[in-house]
């Protein structure tokens, strides 16, 4: 089993969870007002860096991987060049 931890931009994350549902996923952890710094620039949630961004977690089954990478790769085509979107998918080892 993989987790996918996906940092979507304020704003994306309903029609990011609208495709994880076509792709059969219905299981997520969603952690919003996530704030920090990275190549897309600062979003802390004030008023001189405004933006903020949301986590989007999930375990899926291996064989899911490709399809949810290939997801990543199709919302992160339809984002403005000031938003950013990444994927970190990652080993599971257990679920307790």
């Amino acid at each position: 089993m993989k987790m996918v931890m996906v940092v979507c931009p304020e704003g994306r994350n309903e029609a990011f969870r609208n495709s994880l549902k076509t792709h059969g996923i219905h299981a997520y952890t969603e952690m919003p007002h996530a704030v920090g710094e990275g190549e897309t620039g600062k979003k802390f949630g004030t008023r001189i860096w405004p933006d903020e961004s949301i986590l989007i977690f999930m375990v899926i089954e291996d064989e899911k991987r490709a399809e949810i990478v290939e997801l990543v790769r199709e919302c992160k085509a339809r984002l403005k060049p000031a938003e950013g979107m990444h994927a970190f998918v990652l080993p599971v080892e257990e679920i307790l």
